[in-house]
């Protein structure tokens, strides 16, 4: 664990040295760059609103993120086990990637309002595609020879997903995971700047217009170690669900 932690603390503790250092210095005026001890003062000194809207963003975001992983996941299955539907909808999967979401999510709020639905639904088309190619990946990267004896079985494809396919793809289906709960935080984050009352997104705008740099730099330290703090959480369920490959990389 220290072998793992220390090296990233030290390298940040540098960074921010240098970051304070360079500030004062070269004297940068507080408006356009705020050293780390004020952006921390600024922080201590408003936690209660950071808090406050940190909150309503983790809410949009973890439930735009379970929607996402539900639908991702539901569409790699299916296109797994149904060829045809494969082959008419991966085409249209990779679509929905070229479209931006920011011209998206003026639309939902048309639709939803200033509520949670468009916030949520910006951050499930953000994520629900990592999740879904993944899934694809991992279930078709199966060993055939395991397949063809649980055939010879009479195991049907759902016997054969649940038993052999779905627990081999297990890996990729985490990596696709991380990938997706990152992109959430961006998600969350789009769809409060484009129409919100309350979040670190809608908090980022009012301290743009007021022009509080150092809010705009402590909101993005709280995304930030939310963000970080979602991605290892992330790992920790991998490493309860699929014990064996953490057993495997301390054997390497």
């Amino acid at each position: 664990m220290r072998s793992r932690v220390l090296p990233p603390l030290l390298l940040g503790a540098g960074m921010i040295g240098a970051w304070e250092a360079y500030v004062r210095i070269a004297r940068i005026d507080i408006l356009l760059l705020p050293p780390p001890s004020a952006v921390a003062l600024y922080l201590i000194g408003n936690v209660g609103i950071f808090v406050r809207n940190g909150l309503a963003t983790l809410s949009e975001l973890l439930v735009g993120f379970a929607c996402g992983v539900l639908i991702g996941l539901a569409l790699g299955v299916l296109m797994q086990l149904v060829r045809g539907f494969r082959d008419a909808a991966y085409p249209w999967l990779v679509a929905t990637q070229m479209v931006p979401i920011p011209a998206v999510a003026p639309i939902l709020v048309l639709w939803f309002g200033f509520t949670l639905v468009p916030k949520a639904v910006t951050v499930a088309l953000m994520c629900f595609f990592p999740v879904a190619v993944s899934t694809v990946d991992g279930l078709g990267a199966v060993n055939p020879e395991l397949i063809r004896l649980m055939r010879s079985f009479g195991a049907s494809p759902w016997a054969i997903m649940r038993m052999a396919s779905f627990p081999s793809a297990m890996p990729r289906i985490f990596s696709g995971l991380r990938v997706a709960m990152a992109l959430s935080v961006v998600g969350a984050v789009v769809g409060e700047w484009v129409g919100s009352t309350r979040g670190l997104g809608y908090l980022m705008l009012q301290f743009e217009n007021r022009g509080e740099t150092a809010g705009l730099f402590a909101t993005v330290t709280v995304l930030t170690a939310m963000g970080i703090v979602l991605f290892f959480l992330v790992g920790w369920v991998e490493g309860a669900v699929i014990p064996w490959r953490r057993y495997a990389k301390e054997t390497l």
